[in-house]
């Protein structure tokens, strides 16, 4: 054991003696990701004041009786000879054409298929608020007829939201971190990978290490856990550093989701803290054993950087797995708890949204510690094969 540790600490020291290594492991996942996450959910809870304040743009052609029910909707009327024209200009944010005839009144709702994000959300608002347009009509028909009008409180609508009100977030950041954790725990740093195998045969160096009274096996295993940690650290950075900038945006800036400002960030995340460190863990050391196979194989660190460049399509699979549980709101299904790295990915996701089960976590445990043990005895046999070591 001492030997394995003295190898790993060699390695990790001399892979912190390099400024990228820094840069990539720790600065970047720290500062860069909390700015993108801050920035796009800032910018995104600016557009969604703007409008509450400024309202919606509407392209118009109608009754002045409409016009005035939109104004009062506190929506911009804008009059044109051509709403679809002015709809696919970006003149306005959705339009509106009403074609009365002597018996109906017919309002047609024009939008864009590259409306984007504001256009969305004015059809949204459209949608909710035409309906007392409607009956604010048929009021009026009413009356003119002499005929009361209660037939309008015979049935009441109403809508009720139910459960807790952060679902729909807890969801989300259980999808998002189940791709970081997949992304940058599997892939790991491609650099570090590299360097740790290819590295050293293109440098000459690897010869001398294999020279000294240290065990071959001992030099595999300090090589791969170095490399796992140093993974492991970028991981768990990027998922912290993502994890607290989401769960602040989400409590802080109005995205127009119905989240109250203010709120408690980690009222979004809660325990699912642990499982993303245990996660982190299993697919880095996963994840650092097939970089440490790909990179003692390769003759130099190009072929080192091809191969370990396409370790992302691998997880590519698993990331279609994560969409339907996703968009449905809804738990993992059963197996993905037994497939082996995605079902890492799997156990956080559950965990976040509250939907724990033990004895699949358990078994996903199991078995990507099984898969890691495994993959540590692969590592040994090739550092005893000469045609790998010599393979230049």
């Amino acid at each position: 054991m001492k030997s394995i540790y003295a190898v790993m600490k060699k390695e990790i020291k001399e892979a912190f003696r390099d400024r990228r290594t820094l840069i990539m492991s720790v600065l970047l996942p720290a500062v860069l990701v909390p700015a993108i996450v801050l920035g796009i959910f800032y910018f995104e809870g600016r557009t969604v004041e703007k409008q509450n304040v400024e309202g919606f743009t509407v392209a118009f052609q109608g009754s002045q009786q409409l016009r005035s029910f939109l104004s009062q909707a506190n929506l911009k009327v804008m009059e044109v000879p051509d709403v679809e024209k002015a709809v696919l200009e970006k003149q306005a944010d959705v339009g509106i054409i009403e074609q009365q005839t002597p018996s109906q009144s017919k309002v047609i709702v024009v939008t864009s298929y590259a409306s984007g994000t504001s256009g969305d959300s004015a059809v949204s608002y459209l949608n909710g608020i035409l309906p007392l347009y409607r009956e604010q009509c048929i009021r009026q028909y009413l009356s003119q007829k002499g005929i009361n009008d209660d037939v309008f409180s015979l049935v009441v609508v109403q809508s009720k939201q139910v459960g807790e009100p952060m679902a729909f977030a807890k969801f989300f950041l259980a999808y998002l971190v189940s791709l970081v954790m997949l992304t940058s725990g599997f892939v790991g740093n491609v650099y570090l990978g590299t360097d740790i195998g290819a590295g050293e045969k293109e440098r000459g160096t690897l010869e001398s290490l294999l020279t000294t009274p240290v065990s071959r096996f001992s030099i595999a295993m300090g090589k791969w856990l170095a490399l796992s940690a140093l993974n492991c650290m970028g991981t768990l950075i990027s998922l912290l550093s993502f994890t607290f900038s989401y769960s602040y945006a989400m409590t802080h800036f109005d995205m127009g989701l119905g989240f109250t400002p203010g709120g408690s960030a980690l009222a979004i995340w809660g325990a699912g803290i642990w499982a993303m460190i245990i996660g982190a863990v299993l697919l880095s050391l996963t994840g650092g054993a097939l970089q440490f196979i790909i990179s003692m194989y390769s003759r130099n660190m190009r072929e080192a950087q091809l191969y370990l460049g396409q370790m992302g399509m691998v997880i590519l699979p698993f990331i279609f797995i994560l969409m339907p549980a996703f968009t449905n709101a809804s738990a993992m299904p059963t197996w993905v708890f037994f497939v082996p790295i995605v079902n890492a990915s799997a156990v956080t996701y559950n965990v976040i949204i509250g939907n724990v089960v033990w004895p699949l976590v358990g078994i996903a445990l199991l078995i990507d510690v099984a898969v890691a043990v495994l993959l540590s005895f692969v590592i040994s046999k090739f550092m005893n094969r000469e045609s790998v070591i010599l393979r230049i």
